[in-house]
């Protein structure tokens, strides 16, 4: 009995791992058509299931929009608590937070847009989902101030850099395509570097110009130079 309880799925592992799989599924769908196009028809179709087999997760469209939401966020949380682990200054610090953001938010919710679909949204979702995505963006917010303070990031608005940086961020799942040549990892680097150089107060003076080849070489991104307000 002990041999076999730990060598097959308990019952809730095994449901937690089917509401994962059609909470990708849902996202993806949201992704390739918006929330209203796409149907739990589609959805159920993708998965090989039926569409009655989908209310035993969720028991509606609206209720998949609105996890995928609250997992997209989650992610967010998770990246900020472990940037803070790793420590470093403020710009140090946001870098690891988007790279973790970014990363999760393509593997893990199979390219995740619907943050960008708030309107489809309940009323009652939308309220409490929008305190915690403030939250989220605030703590962002205060990275910058931070990296700011401690020299590494150039004097800006803190509000206007962090909507910027979430946008290019939000959409990459427009583009993004799980089978080309970009890994997840590489985009991932990539577009954090971007970013990075949009607000560091040193930035670096070149990006690799084919992200395909760079990641298979290994090639690291460059390292941050120290700016005279900075931690040694």
């Amino acid at each position: 009995m002990t041999a076999w309880a730990t060598a097959v799925p308990s019952r809730d592992a095994l449901h937690e791992a089917k509401r994962i799989a059609l909470l990708r599924e849902a996202a993806s769908a949201f992704t390739r058509k918006g929330f209203h196009a796409a149907s739990l028809d589609d959805i159920a179709q993708r998965l090989g299931v039926t569409k009655a087999a989908l209310y035993h997760y969720f028991p509606s469209k609206h209720a998949l929009l609105r996890e995928c939401f609250a997992r997209a966020l989650e992610v967010g949380f998770e990246g900020l608590a472990a940037a803070e682990r790793q420590g470093g200054s403020g710009r140090e610090r946001l870098n690891n937070a988007l790279r973790f953001y970014l990363k999760e938010m393509i593997d893990e919710l199979s390219c995740c847009v619907v943050l960008t679909e708030e309107n489809a949204l309940l009323p009652e979702d939308y309220a409490a989902l929008l305190q915690v995505r403030d939250r989220f963006e605030h703590a962002l917010r205060e990275l910058i101030r931070a990296g700011i303070a401690d020299g590494s990031i150039v004097p800006c608005d803190p509000k206007l850099a962090v909507f910027t940086i979430l946008g290019a961020v939000h959409w990459v799942s427009k583009w993004f395509n799980q089978s080309g040549p970009w890994s997840a990892d590489a985009v991932s680097q990539a577009l954090t570097d971007l970013l990075d150089r949009m607000v560091s107060a040193t930035p670096v003076a070149t990006l690799p110009v084919d992200i395909a080849k760079a990641a298979k070489s290994g090639i690291k991104p460059s390292k941050q130079k120290k700016t005279a307000g900075q931690p040694q």
